[in-house]
């Protein structure tokens, strides 16, 4: 979450807990004070006063019920305070997200607007000059005096009213054209975020293939051209992003619905000894994946709810980038925790389903191509100015054709699936291949830190559940 002054609400949250403790303390100075007082009388008590001393007995052992209950009715009560106080956080929380999200949206529309007036002002000028190089030919050929034409006008007059209702056409169609190419370049997760209601947006094919806005306000964007060598474009596809809700209302993660379908899985020249072979066909079903790596800023608020250690940024900022140092079963606790907030079923993606929507539907080592080329991740040879120093913020690179960010590069992903050391076994119906004895787990996709063949949509490591590192993160997956 951003810096911004504190709220009355978290405030009073930590007067009540300072209250609380001040409270507890007292109780258990009068807790002490009464044992004391028990066992005094226990030691001077005449056995001829045992019913005064029961008496006494029972006067301080119900005192000291009465005193147990009211610290148990305080705690309650703090604890519901507690709990408002997190709601209300997480509701400034999503308020300050949408508003972000739209403050970017404006941004993005303003300097689309602004290229778009530059560009008619740019073909305006050249209508005018197009328009009086004609006059000046048309005069050129005219026989030199003013013809005996309709209402007086001369042949020039008349062919220059014909020129101006071509030019005015012509104008006409670019500026239309100007107002598709700026509608064909909002960013689908801007239009989806201001939706109200977080029902499932289609977006167009065009979108996938060609979105180069940065997701982050005064993010510069990568270079994204093409490089040399005839890489091979992503085909449009028609993808929907759908956002799920909290019970408080609040928006879900992005997910990106996936189509299923038939994929050969694994690289077909694997060698005998390396571990993404034999290739072997499996089948996915539909389903959902994050379209981004989670970011700290969604993490953070899992992480404050449920007061779990907030993981370590290593100086490079939170907010939009993606989380790291979390471990797989920190990664598998956030999806519980999604699950119970949103009532759907969320988890890690399986390593198969992870590789189908990676590589989507391409063969090569890239979704782009066969090279890595420049500008198009984050790895420690891509061109960027991340490279091989930190994580890239989430979106800073264009989606592949099924709208997913960063599956090549920026932080490896934790997947469901045990470590096995190639495929002979391996399941074909796009589930998770686990066992019960499994002391290694599968991580996906590359890193800032690591060179460009760990980027392959088929390259896989091991590591063990517990591990928390600098370049590993995860994104979610969720049922159709």
């Amino acid at each position: 979450m951003s810096d911004r002054p504190s709220h009355p609400a978290e405030e009073e949250s930590v007067a009540l807990r300072a209250e609380l403790e001040r409270v507890q303390e007292a109780a258990r100075q009068a807790l002490s004070k009464l044992r004391d007082e028990v066992d005094y009388l226990r030691e001077t008590r005449d056995p001829g006063r045992d019913i005064d001393f029961v008496t006494a007995q029972v006067a301080l052992e119900q005192e000291l019920d009465t005193s147990r209950r009211a610290l148990r009715e305080k705690e309650r009560l703090v604890e519901e305070t507690a709990a408002q106080c997190r709601r209300l956080e997480d509701e400034l929380e999503d308020q300050h997200l949408a508003y972000e999200g739209l403050k970017q949206d404006l941004e993005r529309k303003a300097l689309s607007l602004e290229a778009a007036h530059s560009q008619v002002s740019r073909l305006s000028q050249e209508c005018h000059a197009a328009e009086e190089r004609y006059q000046e030919l048309l005069t050129s050929k005219s026989p030199g005096h003013a013809g005996a034409g309709s209402g007086g006008r001369t042949p020039t007059q008349r062919a220059g009213g014909v020129a101006r209702l071509l030019v005015g056409l012509v104008a006409g169609v670019l500026l239309s054209l100007v107002g598709l190419a700026l509608w064909l370049t909002l960013d689908p997760l801007s239009i989806s975020d201001a939706h109200p209601s977080g029902e499932t947006k289609v977006v167009s094919p065009a979108v996938a293939s060609t979105k180069t806005a940065p997701t982050d306000p005064g993010q510069v964007q990568e270079s994204a051209s093409e490089p040399a060598g005839g890489q091979q474009q992503p085909e449009p596809v028609e993808v929907r992003l759908v956002k799920d809700r909290f019970s408080d209302g609040s928006a879900g993660p992005s997910m990106m619905v996936v189509g299923g379908g038939d994929f050969t899985m694994g690289r077909p020249l694997a060698l005998s000894d390396e571990d993404d072979g034999p290739v072997h066909a499996v089948r996915v079903p539909d389903f959902l994946i994050g379209a981004t790596e989670v970011t700290f800023e969604e993490y953070d608020r899992f992480a404050r709810a449920t007061g779990r250690r907030l993981p370590n940024d290593f100086g490079w900022g939170r907010g939009k980038r993606p989380v790291v140092d979390v471990s797989w079963e920190d990664a598998r606790a956030y999806t519980r925790w999604l699950s119970r907030r949103t009532g759907m079923r969320y988890r890690l993606p399986s390593e198969s389903e992870w590789e189908y929507a990676a590589a989507a539907g391409k063969n090569t080592f890239f979704w782009w191509g066969l090279e890595p080329g420049q500008g198009r991740a984050a790895c420690l040879n891509c061109g960027t100015r991340w490279d091989g120093h930190s994580t890239a913020p989430v979106g800073s690179f264009r989606p592949n054709p099924f709208g997913l960010y960063d599956t090549a590069g920026n932080v490896m992903e934790w997947v469901e699936d045990c470590y096995h050391p190639d495929y002979l076994g391996a399941p074909a119906d796009g589930k998770p291949w686990n066992e019960a004895d499994c002391s290694l787990r599968v991580v996906r996709g590359g890193a800032f830190n690591k060179p460009a063949r760990s980027m392959y949509s088929t390259a896989r490591q091991s590591l063990t559940p517990e591990t928390r590192l600098n370049d590993i993160g995860f994104r979610v997956a969720r049922d159709e």
